[in-house]
């Protein structure tokens, strides 16, 4: 049970420190914002102790070797990066302690909770603006700069309007705002939305269709509401992808986001303009896979593996934060273990394609989908559907021998 709620908490944490820096009862620095956050992982370290492995541990250590290390050459290599990968296996691990049942709860719980705070921030704006001023939030947690400027005067987040002649969907009925509900910027909506999308079309055939069409409905609502045209996309994708033979085959898996970094790559290089470093020319889905490309292209060597540092910031484009910040090697090996674990059931490998879809499209155009507002929940419920796993092809890459007995709903 411990999983399920402290899965609840990476989703809630913000809003409520949003609620109590906007009333004045907190100021909500980045300090206040990690402590919260790591007080969730270590509680959930603490209780999924006893199901780690040597060999995981023992990966760990390189790796954090290998940043700390790295960060003493080049001073740019954020420690960060090993909080990032420590989300993924503690909630993995957690969702291998997990029954199913308790793995639909906490979906159910989580869509209770986005739909409501969603659907209060669209129709009665102002009024949710005076309980969460997202804005002031992101300021005072250093995610703004106190010299952005504010033009529309609004308590939303950057991104959380766009012209409404520029809106995906319904733009004469919901006008410009993108809603954001508990994630307060509305890439994190469009994100879960996906995360939704991919448990639904591995879980749609396990004799709970009707609930699953009905997982996927709101999934495409959230969607609508934070006019995510990179979730459409994905989601898509997806859809497209359940209906194939690659849905189960751990190659594809290994091989998608390889491909889609070396085709950003290669594209990159086709718009080099001489003796200028890469920058978003047009914001839009577009011009960020075009930054993406070039700014892969533009790296050393010694860039790559995270050895000397990025001539322009990684935080728009993920594979340029995975690789600058953990080295290419250790990105690809650690994609490769999860890539070739061996599931115990079907729609655990077919979850784990949905992720790699997921992820290698995520990864063009930001860093976005390793917050743990999102990804508690993703590998959650990927470890939740793997939980009966025996046996990998690199044990200790995941939850492994977990004994029968010690998993509780």
């Amino acid at each position: 049970m411990a999983g399920k709620w402290l899965v609840i908490a990476a989703i809630m944490f913000n809003p409520l420190l949003c609620f109590l820096d906007t009333k004045g009862l907190l100021h909500a620095s980045s300090g206040v914002v990690a402590l919260a956050e790591l007080i969730i992982i270590f509680a959930g370290t603490w209780y999924v102790r006893q199901q780690m492995q040597t060999l995981a541990i023992t990966l760990a250590l390189i790796i954090s070797a290998y940043v700390v290390g790295a960060h003493l050459i080049n001073s740019t290599v954020s420690l960060k990066i090993l909080h990032d990968l420590w989300i993924p296996y503690v909630f993995y691990l957690l969702g291998t302690l997990s029954s199913l049942k308790t793995a639909k709860t906490t979906v159910w719980i989580s869509i209770v909770f986005v739909l409501f705070f969603g659907f209060f921030e669209l129709l009665a704006f102002n009024v949710y603006g005076q309980f969460f001023n997202v804005w002031q939030y992101y300021v005072d947690k250093g995610a703004l700069g106190t010299n952005v400027i504010n033009y529309q005067n609004t308590t939303s987040f950057l991104s959380g309007n766009r012209a409404a002649d520029a809106r995906t969907y319904f733009p004469s009925l919901l006008g410009s705002a993108r809603i954001s509900s508990v994630f307060l910027e509305p890439v994190s909506l469009g994100n879960y939305a996906t995360i939704l999308f991919a448990w639904g079309l591995s879980l749609w055939k396990k004799g709970s269709g009707s609930e699953m069409l009905v997982i996927l409905a709101l999934g495409f609502l959230c969607i609508i509401l934070g006019d995510s045209r990179f979730a459409t996309g994905c989601c898509f994708l997806m859809v497209m992808l359940r209906f194939t033979p690659l849905v189960r085959s751990s190659l594809f898996v290994i091989g998608l986001p390889v491909l889609v970094m070396t085709i950003l790559t290669v594209v990159g290089s086709t718009h080099e303009i001489p003796g200028v470093h890469p920058g978003i020319l047009s914001d839009d889905f577009k011009g960020r896979l075009l930054f993406s490309g070039r700014l892969l292209d533009d790296w050393s060597l010694a860039s790559w593996f995270g050895l000397a540092p990025s001539p322009v910031y990684t935080a728009d484009t993920g594979y340029a934060y995975l690789c600058n910040n953990l080295g290419v090697l250790l990105t690809v090996t650690l994609w490769i273990l999860i890539a070739f674990h061996r599931n115990s059931s079907p729609e655990a490998a077919i979850m784990k394609t949905m992720l790699a879809v997921y992820f290698s499209t995520s990864l063009c155009i930001g860093a976005n989908a390793v917050t743990i507002k999102t990804g508690a929940l993703l590998w959650f419920l990927y470890g939740a559907l793997d939980a009966s796993s025996r046996n990998s092809l690199f044990p200790g890459a995941s939850a492994l021998s977990v004994p029968r007995e010690t998993r509780a709903g």
